[in-house]
């Protein structure tokens, strides 16, 4: 029939919990992408990879307890061994599954879904898993298969830092005042290698929205803050906007900047979902283009959805700069080809040059060719020559 949807994904389902295994399968049966759906619980690593060489799913839901060393060790073994298999975490909504499932995105699993800890949870969660399940399973086939094969684990090639206290920030000319970065699927592996590069003396504060729910964004800051010099913290209502600081908008909260007098702060606050993300790239970006104007970067990483498209419009109407990650180089390229086609204008660099160009976008051309990608600071460049 024509228009109909082919049944052509193969789904492995592996969970130590029953009833997330039941929920799972019933909801991938009512789904006409789905073809077939294998459940599991096996509890050795080694049949587990049996299994799946065996069965060669075309997906592979990986439910995480987040209270073993060796979970984390089998998402890196089927990363090593099936680089071409799509893997999307499941793990508690809790410190310890925040944990483990940073570590798994890092080694390159392509999302994850947050589960809850007790059996009562998981009997009324049906309703949670289909929002996050069908979305997830339909942007499979979306997904830059060359680059999911080609990603290699960024877990042990980021060096932690240390802070320096006494660090006096460079006053360098920029028409920049503030920095923008925008993630969602594949947009956390993205922000470890960014976040790290970015050079010390950095004078721009820089807001982040990634699409990640509550005690996960905690977590995230705080990792993200160990591989760099600059400050990295969650968002807080009226914080200030200090340069050089980075916030991470928090999950289950909308991050917006506002005008306080003579200087600009930052709110959180719990209105509704918006594109149904909370945060919302749009919310954030609709105040900034309000607060800021035309002294605006936006940078959007890999990612799908709508959120964030009617943002992009507000930052570039406002006279604002865009930078957009381009398709060889991100997970998921849905978000930026809709962007890119509201604004065809827009060029796209892969991931090896983002920090560059957030460099020339406040510093010039010169600066940036200087040093393509800064790893110690701004100092190690020669803007005598801009």
């Amino acid at each position: 029939m024509s228009g109909e949807i082919k049944k052509s994904l193969k789904v492995l389902v592996i969970d130590s919990h029953v009833l997330i295994r039941q929920i799972l399968v019933s909801i991938f049966k009512e789904m006409d992408e789905v073809q077939s759906t294998v459940s599991l619980d096996l509890k050795s690593a080694q049949d587990i990879e049996i299994e799946i060489d065996r069965i060669q799913p075309d997906a592979l839901f990986l439910g995480l307890d987040a209270n073993s060393k060796g979970e984390i060790q089998l998402v890196e073994s089927i990363r090593k061994n099936r680089p071409e298999l799509p893997v999307v975490i499941m793990a508690p909504l809790s410190e310890k599954g925040a944990a483990i499932t940073l570590q798994a995105l890092k080694l390159g699993a392509v999302e994850f879904i947050t589960k809850p800890d007790r059996n009562i949870g998981i009997t009324l969660s049906k309703r949670h898993f289909r929002k996050r399940v069908i979305p997830l399973t339909r942007i499979i086939g979306e997904l830059n298969t060359d680059f999911l094969s080609a990603s290699k684990s960024s877990e042990r090639s980021i060096a932690e830092v240390e802070k320096v206290l006494d660090q006096k920030t460079q006053k360098l000319s920029s028409s920049v005042e503030l920095i923008l970065i925008a993630g969602s699927t594949g947009g956390v592996k993205e922000l470890y290698q960014l976040i790290s590069k970015l050079p010390t003396e950095l004078s721009t504060p820089i807001v982040i929205v990634q699409h990640l729910p509550k005690i996960y964004t905690k977590a995230f800051a705080s990792d993200l803050d160990k591989i760099t010099e600059l400050n990295v913290r969650e968002a807080q209502n009226n914080s200030p906007l200090i340069p050089g600081q980075i916030y991470l908008a928090p999950g289950g909260y909308h991050t917006v900047i506002k005008s306080d007098g003579y200087r600009k702060v930052l709110g959180i606050h719990k209105g509704p979902r918006e594109n149904k993300n909370r945060p919302s790239i749009d919310v954030l970006l609709r105040s900034a283009t309000q607060a800021f104007r035309n002294k605006m970067l936006a940078v959007f990483l890999s990612g799908g959805g709508q959120d964030g498209v009617e943002g992009a419009k507000n930052v570039y109407e406002a006279g604002g700069k865009i930078i957009l990650q381009s398709r060889e180089s991100a997970l998921l390229w849905n978000l930026n080809q809709k962007i890119s086609e509201q604004i065809p204008s827009l060029d796209h660099h892969v991931t090896e040059n983002i920090g560059s160009e957030i460099i020339k976008n406040l510093f010039g051309k010169k600066a940036a060719r200087s040093h393509r990608y800064p790893v110690k600071g701004l100092n190690q460049w020669n803007f005598s020559a801009s």
